[in-house]
């Protein structure tokens, strides 16, 4: 065999497989689960910390399961399937920290305040699965995938950053 340099096809060659392998490593790390969480063949956590769950009459709720999430040191997005974002509310919040199985629902029911977006965010299951307090949570409009992004003010960065499927309003996803 020859000693020498290498040809300009052979490094190409080689240049081109060490990006692809470093590739692979850095998107491995970029995407591999935070908190020891699994990752399902479909490259998406084995259970999401928010999910669409029907509401009082059927009408689709979102429920945010995440823990160590304190939401009075955060700020509640949804962005619709037609790309409008859309401000949560405070409705009730008796406990902020969502730990030790607690949850959070986010719902829709307008009201006649132009300043309020109707989207309501609150920790008390009746607010969503009765009429205790209000004549019932109403469907999100339009169907469809909703982005919920709920964003830490203290540490500047999202706690949560998911796409829900929220359907009709007696069949969410």
């Amino acid at each position: 065999m020859k000693q020498g340099p290498i040809s300009t096809g052979t490094a190409t060659v080689c240049a081109i497989v060490m990006a692809a392998v470093m590739m692979t490593v850095v998107a491995g790390v970029l995407l591999s689960p935070g908190d020891g969480g699994e990752i399902s063949s479909l490259g998406l956590p084995s259970h999401s910390p928010v999910e669409a769950v029907a509401g009082y009459g059927g009408a689709p709720v979102i429920r945010i399961t995440a823990s160590a999430v304190n939401l009075t040191e955060c700020r509640v997005y949804l962005t619709g399937p037609d790309g409008i974002l859309h401000n949560v509310e405070t409705a009730i919040l008796g406990n902020a920290a969502l730990d030790d199985g607690r949850a959070a629902y986010i719902f829709y029911l307008p009201i006649d305040d132009p300043a309020a977006s109707g989207y309501w965010i609150t920790d008390e299951p009746e607010m969503v699965f009765t009429a205790n307090h209000h004549p019932g949570v109403r469907p999100f409009s339009p169907g469809g995938e909703w982005r919920v992004v709920v964003y830490d003010r203290r540490s500047m960065k999202n706690r949560i950053d998911r796409v829900v499927p929220v359907n009709g309003p007696s069949s969410p996803a």
